[in-house]
């Protein structure tokens, strides 16, 4: 055609329909925010049956009943000793030909104890968390190793694809991952909360722990916070800088189908009762601002008080002076041991 314009001459008109849309959307999950609330009534009191459906949210192979033998483990490198530890890099066959790698520190006695996943972030490793790099420092992760290590408990590392291929090299493209396997009914949660969950068979086959709990910061106070909704074994968590009012932060590898009517944060959190969650976040977090965890925080204390339930008795909530990081007080860590060794 002869005609021409302006490209922008429309730019009111586009702008008017992603407003439309915006405001759908607004409207949908204000109205599945309602329906999730009444789903979710009896979450505390029929706790089985939500981990089930949660589980099929999440998908393949959480939600298949796959045979679960003892996992193959290899040592792939010892690399040295730390005071009572000695520190491993080792893999475990979670699934036929997929292999969990990570980091153990195995403490050196005879004595039962408890085992602790610590699990990093985003752009992270477990040798980033451990200071294995640049002048022995940890970044944001402070004592989340080096503070559990006084306590006399195992810990084990599990090295998730959460690093940066700009530092590390072998690229990748997480987001791609994820799309392929929610498209096969999986989802990159899934796969990697199976994985954490074949470890801890592997260490109960073998070291037998006293007990298991998990730590973790941003990410991986995402799979912190979804691993203990999904694994009964784990009696205490500590999830840092991550829990928030999940509708501000719709990030692609958080997402699945009618999440909105089924199972966000407090929700999830809830599927840890009556076991010891503690959620954490700084004052000035720079990724997850503290109003929002506000939010989901009293939505848990919600359904705490319409079953009954004192919130205080399982459920703690701490917000600390600093941004996206790893809580640096040691008290929920103390209180973490403590529920270890109870």
């Amino acid at each position: 055609m002869r005609f021409r314009e302006d490209p922008h001459k429309n730019e009111a008109l586009k702008a008017g329909q992603l407003s439309v849309v915006e405001a759908l959307i607004n409207r949908r999950e204000d109205e599945l925010a309602a329906a999730r609330k009444a789903y979710c009534a009896d979450i505390l009191t029929n706790t089985e049956a939500h981990r089930k459906a949660f589980l099929d949210m999440l998908g393949w192979p959480l939600n298949a009943d796959l045979p679960r033998p003892t996992p193959k483990a290899e040592i792939i490198e010892e690399l040295g000793a730390e005071g009572e530890y000695t520190v491993f890099r080792m893999r475990i066959e979670v699934l036929e030909g997929l292999w969990q790698t990570g980091l153990y520190y195995r403490l050196n006695s005879e004595e039962r104890r408890p085992l602790v996943i610590s699990q990093h972030g985003g752009a992270g490793t477990p040798e980033l968390a451990s200071g294995f790099y640049f002048d022995g420092s940890t970044v944001n992760y402070h004592g989340m190793v080096t503070g559990l290590l006084p306590h006399r408990v195992h810990v084990f590392m599990p090295a998730l694809l959460l690093w940066d291929p700009a530092f590390y090299g072998a690229p990748y493209d997480r987001i791609r991952i994820d799309a392929r396997l929610k498209r096969v009914g999986s989802s990159i949660t899934a796969l990697e909360v199976y994985a954490i969950s074949r470890v801890l068979d592997y260490f109960e086959a073998t070291v037998n722990p006293l007990s298991f709990c998990m730590v973790g910061c941003s990410y991986g106070g995402h799979y912190t916070l979804f691993t203990t909704a999904a694994e009964p074994r784990i009696r205490s968590a500590i999830s840092s800088s991550f829990f928030s009012d999940r509708r501000q932060y719709a990030w692609p590898d958080w997402v699945w189908r009618d999440a909105a009517a089924l199972y966000d944060d407090p929700e999830i959190a809830c599927l840890c009762y009556p076991r010891h969650l503690c959620v954490v976040i700084g004052d000035r977090d720079e990724l997850f601002a503290l109003p929002h965890t506000l939010t989901a925080e009293g939505q848990v204390k919600d359904y705490c008080r319409d079953a009954g339930i004192d919130p205080d008795s399982w459920f703690d909530s701490i917000v600390f002076p600093g941004v996206h990081e790893y809580v640096p007080d040691p008290a929920p860590v103390e209180r973490l041991i403590r529920d270890l060794e109870a």
